[in-house]
């Protein structure tokens, strides 16, 4: 057992299970006489609930994290080619595949009988979304040994620092396509430092075809620095145009919505009105029977009255004859 393994099996449990396992495999290790490993093993963090369930899913569902990948791929070209139809059509893919995502990890942990409240999940889902907007945070994802959930604001890269456990090996991360001039990144065993971000996308150092001892013209690391200030400017841009249209959208559906509900309550109103006649019409037709009801309530007194005087009168008649 190295630290590698140790910290791949580590973070692969349930964030409740996290401190005994690590305490047992510090325990084996201090065993095995490798002090040193029993120490690095107990510093390994503890992930918060949301990052150990992102953890187990990457581990457990290969295929949804692989179309995850896929679709920051073209989300990514989408943005710096600025095709807007495109752009549109993959954010709705993504909203579905973030739902999709959350309910995996939601049914995986009900089905070990593990409570996720729906704060949890929409960290969970948070992260998923980091993931598939920014490459470094794609990469800390796929690592599978988040420490903390990420999350992105809409502008510039994802703060990925601290939030995934070293070490982590570049053969969990996905290699990105390489452009014209840089080299592609290979799956190596070479350890990466926590909140490295994935190369691929940028030259290495002395890649460009740049004459630095040319009066007039920037050294090729000054170069590539100025690309990739630009780059990442462009990035800005391109994703801030693309929600600008998915905010557009929801405005509109938002109008529509609202014109909808506007019709409904119009409606209702209506209807309100209509009962409310209707019970007008009712109370007074209640008024009026109550009155009709009254005055015969006040004739039947009457003629009991009448009755009552008659019979005496003819009992009186009845005596006289009888005399």
């Amino acid at each position: 057992m190295d630290l590698d393994s140790a910290a791949e099996e580590l973070y692969g449990v349930p964030a409740e299970e996290f401190t005994e396992h690590r305490t047992r495999l510090a325990a084996q290790a201090k065993a095995a006489g490798d002090k040193a490993l029993a120490a690095s093993i107990g510093k390994l963090r503890k992930p918060v609930q949301a990052a150990a369930l992102v953890n187990e899913l990457v581990r457990a569902e290969p295929a949804e994290l692989g179309e995850l990948t896929g679709l920051a791929e073209q989300m990514r070209d989408a943005h710096r080619q600025l095709r807007g139809p495109e752009l549109r059509a993959l954010s709705e893919q993504r909203q579905q595949l973030l739902q999709r995502l959350t309910d995996l990890v939601r049914d995986t942990a009900g089905q070990d009988g593990r409570t996720v409240t729906e704060a949890v999940l929409a960290q969970v889902r948070g992260t998923f979304e980091a993931a598939i907007a920014d490459e470094g945070a794609e990469a800390a994802v796929l690592s599978g040994r988040l420490t903390t959930v990420l999350s992105y604001t809409g502008f510039g890269e994802v703060d990925v620092t601290d939030a995934v456990a070293a070490p982590v090996r570049r053969r969990h991360l996905k290699s990105v396509p390489a452009g014209a001039d840089a080299e592609p990144v290979e799956a190596a065993e070479a350890p990466v430092t926590a909140g490295e971000r994935p190369a691929g996308t940028r030259a290495k150092p002395g890649s460009k075809r740049a004459d630095t001892g040319s009066p007039g013209k920037l050294s090729s690391s000054a170069e590539e620095a100025h690309e990739r200030r630009r780059q990442r400017h462009t990035e800005q841009l391109q994703r801030a145009e693309a929600e600008h249209a998915e905010a557009v959208r929801a405005l509109d559906w938002a109008r529509e919505e609202a014109d909808r509900a506007g019709q409904l309550h119009q409606e209702a109103t209506a209807r309100v009105e209509q009962l409310r006649a209707e019970l007008e019409q009712a109370q007074e037709q209640a008024w009026r029977t109550g009155q009709a009801s009254r005055a015969a309530e006040r004739t039947k007194q009457t003629a009991e009255q009448e009755a009552d005087r008659a019979a005496s009168a003819l009992r009186a008649a009845r005596d006289q004859l009888a005399d």
